[in-house]
């Protein structure tokens, strides 16, 4: 039987359309449960499934080679057809790094709202290089590095540091740690040594946006108030929370909505809306409280039944008065985000001049333990991995010191834990890392994720520290195929 010419090209379109609909489900819907997006900058190589690095000004392509990354930090944007449970990235690329700059940490963003990235370890120069003369010790991801050989193994440490806390360090603060969870880990500090009085601790300075506080309470029973104020300055709704953890465990929570009748962007702000949180059952002990909110809401009046209020790593004190706190970290990073706050502040007795807004300023101090700061007004953002208090008496900090650029490894530390996976050189002398994320609750809008590579302390503007190539990135999103999704809905 004969075909006429007219049905062969209507079934040699049919069956075109076929396997254009096939790749496009395999583009857009991913059926597999599978999607990989791959670019490679030095052969032009891949898809618009990367976005290009933003901003401009801190990465070069340079031509036929890698993209030159001059400051940080940068960011992608990446297309998925749908959302995965799971992603992973791999970087291939070469460090030109240095003591102020040494480490490289990329991720993705996981809450808009607070502007929360979640980070890897791409490349530590410190646990790649600079602690070679250390001993040390590995079990899976898990790295020990000791100035003197007192441990055998991962474990034996782990065991002395559940079983002792701190007191195994022959000195305070003797250990540092890099990306290790301490939700679990013992106090870097002994907690039966620490006072209480019968009166609350007042915070006299009001607070802008997010903050998280240590308080050590030595009876059952929690009580906490202050007041909150919306400022109405930007377009979003001003929601918030005030969680509390003990651990990694959340004991009780306040819900803050919006619905205040301001409306949003009007500049007119509410009069204080009173919060409180009454919780009889809780007993003593250590615990760690979370001010969830945006940059429109301001907390003030914060008190506390503790001696101890310590604000974790940042604080933003949002007044025109005198601000007086101290820190007990060896330096201070400090950005001014309006003209009003420029000004010339003092650190440790050691004073910073502050003449552009937007630009993070750094300064150290002379010693660990504690340093004053004190500002002529406030609506500074003030950052360091330390704690910030109002007085040295109210300053509480549990945590053991991270190991970042600022730290001194001729200093005061014995030991390094860090989770680690170390770099793989490749036969041509580049490096690559892989880097494992779980991607259900990621931040995704219109299609795409945003990828950040950080690099602290690499500025554009020449501030030294050294730059680093990328050759490739290759992101790759897993999770339930379309069958098992469509079981799943069928309860199946």
């Amino acid at each position: 039987m004969n075909i006429s010419l007219s049905k062969k090209i209507r079934i040699f379109w049919l069956i075109l359309l076929f396997f254009i609909i096939i790749f496009l489900a395999y583009q857009f819907i991913s059926p597999g449960g599978d999607w990989n997006c791959e670019y490679s900058f030095s052969s032009l190589r891949g898809s618009s499934c990367l976005g290009e690095a933003a901003p401009s000004e801190r990465a070069i392509k340079t031509q036929g080679g890698p993209l030159l990354i001059l400051g940080e930090p940068v960011y992608f944007s990446v297309f998925s057809p749908r959302r995965f449970s799971h992603v992973t990235v791999q970087i291939t690329y070469r460090p030109h790094l240095s003591s102020s700059t040494p480490i490289f940490e990329a991720g993705f963003l996981a809450d808009k709202k607070l502007w929360r990235y979640r980070l890897q370890p791409v490349y530590n120069l410190w646990l790649e290089q600079g602690l070679s003369s250390w001993t040390k010790l590995s079990s899976g991801d898990l790295r020990l590095f000791q100035r003197e050989n007192k441990f055998s193994s991962v474990s034996e440490f782990i065991s002395a540091w559940q079983n002792q806390g701190s007191s195994f360090c022959s000195r305070p603060r003797c250990l540092a740690v890099y990306n290790v969870s301490l939700e679990d880990a013992p106090p870097a500090l002994d907690l039966r040594s620490l006072s209480q009085s019968s009166e609350d601790t007042i915070f006299p300075y009001p607070l802008r946006g997010e903050h998280q506080f240590y308080i050590f309470l030595d009876k059952q029973g929690l009580s906490l108030s202050g007041n909150l104020i919306d400022l109405n300055e930007n377009k979003d709704i001003d929601d918030a929370e005030i969680l509390i953890f003990s651990g990694k465990n959340q004991v009780a929570s306040l819900s803050l909505p919006d619905e205040r009748p301001q409306k949003e962007e009007s500049g007119d702000q509410v009069l204080a809306q009173p919060i409180k949180i009454v919780n009889s059952d809780l007993p003593a002990g250590l615990y760690r409280l979370e001010f969830r909110a945006g940059d429109d809401l301001i907390l003030s009046d914060l008190s506390v039944n503790s001696s101890y209020l310590s604000v974790i790593n940042k604080i933003w004190p949002f007044t025109e008065n005198e601000v007086s706190l101290v820190t007990d970290a060896p330096y201070l990073q400090v950005k001014a985000l309006s003209p009003a706050a420029l000004q010339t502040l003092d650190f440790g007795g050691r004073r910073l001049e502050l003449t552009e807004i937007y630009k993070q300023y750094e300064l150290k101090g002379a010693r660990w333990g504690g340093e004053n700061i004190r500002l002529n007004t406030g609506s500074l953002i003030l950052a360091n991995n330390g704690m910030f208090a109002a007085s040295s008496s109210a300053l509480i900090n549990p945590d053991y010191p991270r190991l970042d650029r600022f730290s001194s490894l001729d200093g005061q530390l014995d030991f390094v834990l860090a989770n680690y996976r170390p770099a793989t050189i490749n036969e041509d002398a580049w490096l690559s890392s892989t880097l494992e994320f779980e991607a259900f609750d990621l931040y995704r809008e219109r299609g795409r994720y945003s990828l950040i590579l950080s690099i602290p302390g690499l500025l554009a503007e020449g501030g030294g520290g050294g730059s680093v190539e990328i050759k490739s990135i290759n992101v790759e999103f897993s999770g339930a195929s379309l069958i098992d999704k469509i079981k799943d809905w069928l309860h199946l």
